[in-house]
């Protein structure tokens, strides 16, 4: 079997897919969590609600047993659904920027067909329990955003681009300079 492109591989693609999928939805979720007048970090303790019930989402504080617990649920899930679009992409023969595009916007559409339509209530990243529809929406946008730049910063051109890149002149070919032996 032949080396996956670079964005489709587990060493390069996928660290950077979930990381910018983590970083970009935690602050997207946030921003949202505040323009509804609450704190930043309320979306995160919500989706502790898998082990505190749905009272999770009324917790305000910052600690933890809530937001420590969110945190770590939320970055093992955007790894997880990371994962998903590298996987997507094995099957690709080249990479492309499109590719890196369209597999991190499926992705975060398919979590969230997944995560609202098929998971049980208590399994959801519990979002809803804080932010209107539109933040939710807005958080896994962001989570799909987030993986294909994630993608994109792993893409390699199929052609380096020192090949296309014009070669310094020699100065023994410029008029005027004398290249002394």
């Amino acid at each position: 079997m032949t080396r996956p492109i670079a964005m489709a591989r587990f060493d390069r693609g996928w660290p950077l897919a979930g990381g910018a999928a983590t970083v970009l939805s935690v602050l997207v979720l946030g921003l949202a969590a505040m323009a509804a007048g609450l704190p930043f970090w309320m979306p995160l303790n919500a989706t502790s609600h898998a082990l505190h019930g749905p009272e999770a989402g009324q917790f305000a504080g910052l600690d933890l047993a809530h937001t420590g617990v969110g945190a770590v649920i939320h970055v093992a899930a955007c790894f997880f659904w990371a994962a998903v679009a590298v996987l997507m992409l094995r099957a690709a023969e080249r990479g492309s920027p499109m590719l890196a595009w369209a597999a991190g916007l499926a992705t975060g559409a398919l979590a969230g067909v997944v995560d609202y339509a098929l998971m049980p209530a208590r399994l959801t990243p519990g979002w809803e329990l804080v932010l209107p529809a539109a933040g939710v929406m807005a958080g896994l946008a962001a989570m799909g955003v987030g993986i294909a730049l994630g993608l994109r910063a792993a893409h390699v051109p199929d052609t380096p681009a020192h090949l296309h890149a014009t070669p310094p002149p020699n100065a023994a070919d410029q008029p005027g300079i004398v290249h002394e032996d």
